[in-house]
C-alpha cells in the first residue's frame, strides 16, 4: 500500500522538474535570441552612422587646413578698458536715446562703440570715419526717405548711396550703414532732417569724445589720426 501511494507522487515530481527544465531552456533560448537581435539592431545603426561620422571628420580636417589669423594673448587690462569704455560711451548715448524716445538708433551706436573702445587702432574707428560716416549716412537716408518714402528698394538705395559717399570721401565707417537704414525706414525717426544733428551727430560726437578721453587715460593710442 505504501509503494503504490509513493509511485504517483514521484512521477508528479519528475514531471514538474521536466516542465521546469523545458521552461528554463525556452526562456534561455528566447533571451539569447533577444540579445542577439539587440546587438544586431545596434550594429546596423552603427553601420548607418558610419558615413555620417566619416563626413563630419572630413569636414573637420578641411577646416583645420584653412589658414588661421594670429591670435596673440589679450592682456586683462585691455579687456577691462574695453568693458568700461563701451559701458560709459553707450550708456550716455542710450540715456539720450531713451530721453528723446529714439532707441532704434542704439544699433548703429552700439556697433561704433565696438570699434572705438575695442578695435581702437583700426582706421575705421578714427574720429574722421565715425563722425563723417554717420553724418553722410544720415544725410543720404533722410533725403532718400523725403523723395521716395520707406520701401524695400529705397532702404537699399539709401544704404548703397551712403556707402558710395563714404568710399569716395575716405570715411568708411560700417555702423553708419545702419544709420542710413534707420533714416530711410523711419523718416529720420520722425523728425526729418533734424535727425542729422540730433541724435546722429550729437551721439557720434559723445562716443568719440568719451573714446578719446577714456583711451588717453588708459594710455591707449587713440586716435591714431584726427583727419
Amino acid at each position: 500500500m505504501f509503494k503504490r501511494r509513493r509511485i504517483p507522487e514521484v512521477k508528479k515530481v519528475i514531471d514538474v522538474k521536466f516542465e521546469v527544465k523545458e521552461d528554463v531552456k525556452k526562456d534561455g533560448k528566447g533571451y539569447l535570441a533577444h540579445l542577439f537581435g539587440f546587438f544586431k539592431v545596434n550594429t546596423n545603426r552603427e553601420m548607418r552612422k558610419m558615413p555620417l561620422i566619416e563626413g563630419i571628420n572630413k569636414i573637420k580636417e578641411k577646416i583645420k587646413k584653412l589658414p588661421r589669423a594670429p591670435h596673440p594673448p589679450v592682456p586683462s587690462r585691455e579687456v577691462w578698458l574695453s568693458l568700461w569704455g563701451a559701458f560709459l560711451g553707450v550708456g550716455f548715448t542710450a540715456l539720450l536715446a531713451f530721453l528723446w524716445k529714439c532707441p532704434m538708433l542704439l544699433g548703429p551706436f552700439g556697433a561704433s562703440a565696438v570699434l572705438i573702445y575695442g578695435a581702437y587702432k583700426a582706421p575705421l574707428a578714427q574720429p574722421r570715419n565715425v563722425l563723417m560716416g554717420h553724418f553722410l549716412a544720415a544725410c543720404i537716408g533722410v533725403t532718400v526717405n523725403d523723395f521716395f518714402g520707406a520701401t524695400f528698394w529705397s532702404i537699399a538705395l539709401g544704404v548703397a548711396l551712403a556707402l558710395v559717399l563714404m568710399v569716395v570721401t575716405y570715411s568708411i565707417h560700417p555702423p553708419a550703414g545702419a544709420t542710413a537704414y534707420v533714416a530711410v525706414q523711419t523718416g529720420g525717426l520722425g523728425v526729418g532732417y533734424m535727425y542729422i544733428l540730433n541724435p546722429v551727430i550729437l551721439g557720434a560726437f559723445i562716443l568719440v569724445l568719451i573714446g578719446v578721453i577714456f583711451n588717453k587715460m588708459g594710455k591707449r593710442d587713440y586716435p591714431t589720426h584726427w583727419w
